[in-house]
């Protein structure tokens, strides 16, 4: 470890040496040849910690389909996502570290400074104690930038939330950093985000609760270069007013209420439609996902080798956000979603969330899906991100920003609603509101 309070000249070559630096293997075997792990009525490890993989049943008046069967991770523990911040010369500084996970498809990328469930930071795993754990327990006497609970992929994950963080140190504490970490800046965090795959999800989530004021925002997002970068600082900025909250929190109510949603744990062996096997557990359709094993080997990691089921969608995911100036003021178009998995059965979404294997063709797409195809020139941010690698194999989702022009009409259904980035940010930081898809979109407006 050294001591250090300069931001990295060049993430892109931190990233790449860091990758060098540490040997990976990352190869699928059946579900059966996991050791430790465990299929009947639902595939568990022995210990009966880290995750397991068990049947649902759902049924609901939400969306075209009112009734299907799923496998889906149940992961109760809540994790610890979070950043270390510093203002070094003035300018806030992120303490990323360059992290290996398997279900990536570029496998190193920026993670949070802590990324860990209880089961790895109690050591359930027989591996190293996670690095700079005790900011995150024991932050008296720091700034507590952002303290929330968020959901995760409620389409995969059934309740599962982390609690996500960012601690604020003084400037004049020092903070050994180790060789698999460094200090950007919102605005490197942001060219990495452009790049795609880069930062990954759990980062993701963390810098969706960034915020700000306007006069801190040249300090914290570098320098502004276009005009659409300027909206996007005042849009962060506006629609925060109690009565913008209200307004909202009363159309989710309604949402909430208009919708039912049933949604029952069973067994494996009773899902309609689905296919247990040896090797895999798979739609027999091959739709939607499949369960799959993996056995991964990383030197950088807090435990050399291991093995563990992962969840592998089929591929074309998409996420879009529409935007349009109104009012004077950049506002974003989000939707009320149901989701089996939401701890409060809805929240908001991106106005596109497409799984392309969800459907049976194109004319099934969801509303305004013909908006990821739009004009070169509305395109405000077009990214592939990687979803959680800890669980999600090569699960990569095209990321979307469309800015349609003033004056062109977005016919949207009732349970769309425009929004501001401020209000938006407003409500990630007070719970169960936006869902990670959305979040991980805002995170790229940073």
């Amino acid at each position: 470890m050294t001591l250090s309070t300069a931001e990295t000249a060049d993430p892109d070559s931190f990233l790449e040496e860091r990758s060098a630096s540490s040997n990976y293997r990352v190869e699928r075997v059946p579900l059966e040849a996991l050791p430790d792990w465990r299929i009947d009525d639902c595939l568990r490890h022995a210990s009966g910690r880290f995750f397991a993989v068990e049947g649902l049943s759902v049924r609901t008046d939400f969306g075209p389909t009112p009734q299907w069967c799923q496998p889906i991770i149940v992961q109760p523990e809540i994790g610890i996502l979070g950043i270390i911040v510093k203002r070094i010369n003035g300018v806030h500084h992120f303490l990323m570290q360059a992290k290996m996970e398997p279900g990536n498809s570029r496998l190193v990328q920026y993670a949070a400074t802590v990324q860990a469930t209880p089961s790895n930071y109690q050591r359930v795993h027989g591996g190293r104690p996670t690095p700079y754990l005790e900011y995150f327990q024991e932050h008296t006497g720091r700034r507590i930038v952002f303290d929330q609970l968020l959901s995760e992929h409620a389409s995969w994950y059934l309740y599962k939330r982390n609690r996500n963080m960012i601690i604020e140190i003084p400037e004049n504490e020092d903070i050994a950093v180790a060789d698999d970490f460094t200090w950007l800046t919102l605005g490197q965090l942001r060219h990495q985000l452009e790049q795609g795959n880069r930062v990954n999800m759990n980062a993701r989530t963390v810098l969706s609760g960034v915020s700000y004021a306007a006069e801190d925002a040249p300090d914290s997002y570098g320098e502004i270069r276009d005009a659409f970068r300027l909206q996007v600082v005042e849009s962060h900025n506006a629609g925060r007013s109690d009565a913008d909250v209200s307004a909202t929190m009363t159309w989710l109510i309604d949402q909430k209420a208009k919708y039912s949603l049933d949604v029952r744990r069973i067994s494996l062996c009773d899902m309609d439609e689905w296919v247990c096997g040896k090797d895999s557990i798979r739609h027999r359709e091959d739709r939607y996902f499949r369960i799959i094993g993996l056995s991964v080997a990383a030197t950088s990691r807090e435990v050399g080798t291991w093995w563990q089921p992962m969840l592998e969608p089929t591929g074309g995911n998409a996420v879009a956000l529409i935007c349009q100036r109104r009012s004077g003021v950049l506002q974003f178009l989000v939707q009320a979603m149901i989701q089996p998995g939401l701890t409060d059965r809805l929240e908001l979404a991106a106005t596109v969330q497409l799984t392309p294997g969800s459907y049976s063709g194109p004319e099934d797409f969801p509303p305004l899906a013909e908006y990821l195809d739009a004009p070169e020139s509305w395109l405000r941010l077009k990214a592939v991100q990687s979803e959680d690698g800890g669980r999600f194999s090569r699960a990569d989702t095209t990321h979307v920003v469309v800015n349609v022009p003033d004056g062109h009409t977005v016919d949207a259904p009732d349970n769309y609603r425009w929004m501001t980035l401020g209000l938006l940010n407003r409500l990630i930081c007070s719970g169960y509101y936006v869902n990670v898809e959305a979040r991980s979109l805002i995170a790229c407006l940073v």
